[in-house]
């Protein structure tokens, strides 16, 4: 009689110690998942704070009208934008 009581507590222990083991896993890989992307949050928030300032500068500085005729270059050169009434000639060799 002692024979099936000792088997079936040993199973019991073996069975908890894998459930035990499963769950110390599952939480370690979740817990890296979270710090993975705590970490891209992190980076992003620190892009986002870049990307606000720059565009506060850009903004201030179209504000105050000294880079207007820079702007107004940039595009036609390289966007090809024109005003409405106006038209451009291409001459080509």
């Amino acid at each position: 009689m002692k024979k099936p009581k000792l088997f079936r507590s040993r199973i019991l222990i073996i069975c908890m110690v894998i459930a035990v083991a499963y769950f110390c896993v599952s939480f370690f890989a979740t817990q890296s998942k979270i710090n993975a992307q705590q970490s891209e949050l992190d980076r992003l928030n620190a892009e986002y704070e870049n990307l606000l300032a720059e565009n506060g500068d850009m903004q201030e500085r179209l504000s105050k009208g000294k880079d207007a005729e820079s702007y107004e270059q940039a595009a036609r050169e390289q966007y090809g934008y024109v005003y409405p009434d106006e038209k451009v000639y291409v001459v080509t060799p």
